[in-house]
């Protein structure tokens, strides 16, 4: 046999190799809130790889990227950090997965004396019922109160929480995304905001207690801190195959105990 044939044939075995490998490892993605994707989705997508050899592709966002890219068949797998109205839901063929507890951390500048506040004036403060610090026991300083405002036509769970149905207080910083408000409440001694705990424990602020509560897995867990929302991955329709691995994964033993290291596990 000659070179040139013996070549010609690794050519072909090679040629071949390649195309079982890709077919045995086909990837799955996900995209969406950037909650879920940073505090779980990453570790997830990591291990279930070593686990089972199959590649999950990962990228952050948005509810609204979330939804776009499952209901367009981009992705398999959209993430929610406010759940879909359930006939909004239906129209779509969208299923949501619970799949973890997001812990939502009111967030203090460390000059501020207070350590504790109670959920009605975390409320108060919200509604714009109180405006100075003096009337939770801190200095007689305003209150700069930093509200993200998003997932108006969701169930988002901050304001769902805290009573908020119109407008928030009168002076308070509007802003889009968790980082506006951690960076806000890190450069103003007189900030509040509310973020989610995988954030607010990265940046320098201090993490107040609610009810004399801290915002922790296992309080959360137990029912004891209630600022908390839900964490969704949807589907279009129930998730078959590699999908549905990856969703059995996540619901797992092995999946919840990677889940519990930053969020409430979902069961």
């Amino acid at each position: 046999m000659s070179l040139k044939t013996i070549i010609s044939y690794l050519a072909i075995f090679i040629l071949l190799t390649a195309s079982v490998d890709l077919s045995y490892a086909a990837d799955i993605g996900y995209q969406g809130t950037h909650i879920l994707t940073h505090g779980a989705l990453e570790s997830l997508a990591k291990a279930f790889e070593k686990k089972y050899g199959i590649k999950v592709f990962v990228k952050g966002g948005g509810c609204a990227d979330g939804i776009a890219v499952v209901v367009k068949g981009e992705r398999e797998m959209g993430g929610l950090c406010c759940p879909l109205p359930p006939e909004k839901a239906k129209k779509l063929n969208l299923i949501q997965h619970k799949v973890a507890v997001d812990i939502k951390a009111v967030m203090l500048h460390p000059k501020n004396p207070l350590n504790n506040l109670t959920l009605k004036q975390v409320s108060d403060i919200h509604n714009g019922k109180i405006t100075n610090w003096k009337q939770v026991g801190g200095q007689d300083k305003p209150i700069a109160l930093v509200f993200r405002d998003h997932c108006r036509d969701m169930d988002e769970p901050v304001r769902k929480v805290l009573g908020i149905k119109g407008p928030v207080a009168k002076k308070a910083i509007i802003v889009k995304t968790d980082k506006e408000v951690v960076e806000y409440v890190e450069k103003f001694p007189g900030a509040i905001g509310i973020a989610p705990r995988i954030f607010a424990q990265e940046a320098k602020v201090k993490i107040a207690s609610v009810d004399k509560i801290a915002a922790t897995p296992e309080n959360t867990e137990k029912g004891l801190y209630l600022l908390k929302g839900d964490l969704y991955i949807i589907t279009k329709g129930q998730p078959e195959g590699l999908t549905k691995k990856f969703m059995d994964f996540v619901l797992s033993n092995d999946g919840q105990t990677i889940i519990g290291k930053n969020f409430a596990r979902a069961k």
